[in-house]
């Protein structure tokens, strides 16, 4: 029985090796997918903060630009409301002008002498009729409502474009 004892305990043994050969095997096959896993995530979280950090550049250019477009934004309403100023004083102006010379024509031709009879004009001699100028103030005002019309069609045409 010893005989049979020692290829007993031999066979058991070869068995044991076999076994831990193929554990070995399946714990190094195990390992190596570990490694190439581990490997593909930190390539990919390299990747990852590579994307990050150009996002990031992105995103800070991008504030960058929208602070100055916010400050353009803000001067141009600025200016806006400035020539808005200028253009209803401008209108005001025409205004009050364009009636104060209405005004006056009509007292001009209220107190206008009538007109002389014909043989009372020979008497003077031959001059010709001047013509009569238009005031000033009339050919002022009609030139400033072109510039103020033209005026709103910028500011119109500008406020359309920052919105």
């Amino acid at each position: 029985m010893k005989g049979k004892d020692k290829e007993t305990r031999a066979k058991k043994a070869k068995d044991f090796v076999q076994v831990a050969e193929r554990a070995h095997k399946d714990a190094a096959r195990k390992a190596e997918a570990a490694d190439e896993v581990s490997r593909r995530a930190k390539l990919t979280l390299k990747q990852a903060k590579k994307e990050f950090k150009v996002a990031s550049k992105a995103a800070r250019e991008a504030r960058d630009v929208a602070d100055e477009a916010r400050a353009a934004f803000s001067k141009a309403a600025k200016r806006a409301a400035k020539a808005d100023a200028k253009l209803g004083k401008a209108r005001k102006r025409a205004g009050s002008k364009q009636a104060a010379t209405t005004s006056a024509d009509d007292v001009v031709t209220a107190k206008a002498a009538p007109a002389k009879p014909a043989a009372a004009r020979k008497g003077k001699g031959r001059r010709k009729a001047k013509a009569g100028k238009a005031p000033k103030a009339v050919a002022r005002s009609k030139k400033e409502e072109t510039s103020a019309s033209e005026d709103s069609f910028v500011l119109a045409e500008s406020g359309a474009e920052i919105q």
